[in-house]
């Protein structure tokens, strides 16, 4: 009886071990508003990713999985990023994009389910700068950017 709890209790050890071993937290999402219309959402690149989902609706939460405006499976990383990209729809300041998106690590698909996005008035930049001909030439920015200004 002795040895049967010694393996009943190695056993159990082994499998929380392993469990632990297999879980994966897929990284937060950046969502990235561009003008005059679309928008990307992509995660970092790490070793043993081989495929980024991205599930989205806008305005409106999803009730169940299937419920969704935008669904897609990204197959390889660019730039060192996983990276939906739509480019036709536009947001709009005070819109609210509810997504979940799914990694696929060593093989296995973890979610990151229930995630909003609400896009706000500094997502996108404008700049109104005076041309060479005395004319009025925007620059529009989005995301969080830094801008060098040089004069001479």
């Amino acid at each position: 009886m002795a040895q049967n709890s010694k393996l009943t209790i190695y056993l159990f050890l082994v499998a929380i071990s392993v469990g632990s071993s297999l879980s994966y937290d897929v990284p937060k999402a950046t969502v990235k508003v561009n003008s005059p219309k679309g928008f990307e959402v992509s995660i970092p690149d790490e070793p043993g990713i081989s495929l980024f989902a991205f599930h989205g609706k806008v305005n409106e939460e999803m009730d169940d999985l299937s419920d969704q405006t935008w669904a897609a499976d990204v197959v390889s990383s660019r730039n060192g990023r996983w990276t939906y990209r739509n480019r036709n729809h536009q947001l709009r300041p005070g819109d609210v994009l509810y997504y979940w998106t799914t990694a696929r690590y060593h093989g296995v698909d973890y979610h990151n389910y229930n995630q909003r996005y609400v896009v706000g008035q500094g997502d996108s930049q404008r700049i109104d700068v005076n041309g060479s001909n005395g004319g009025r030439q925007p620059i529009v920015a989005n995301g969080h950017n830094t801008f060098n200004i040089y004069v001479q």
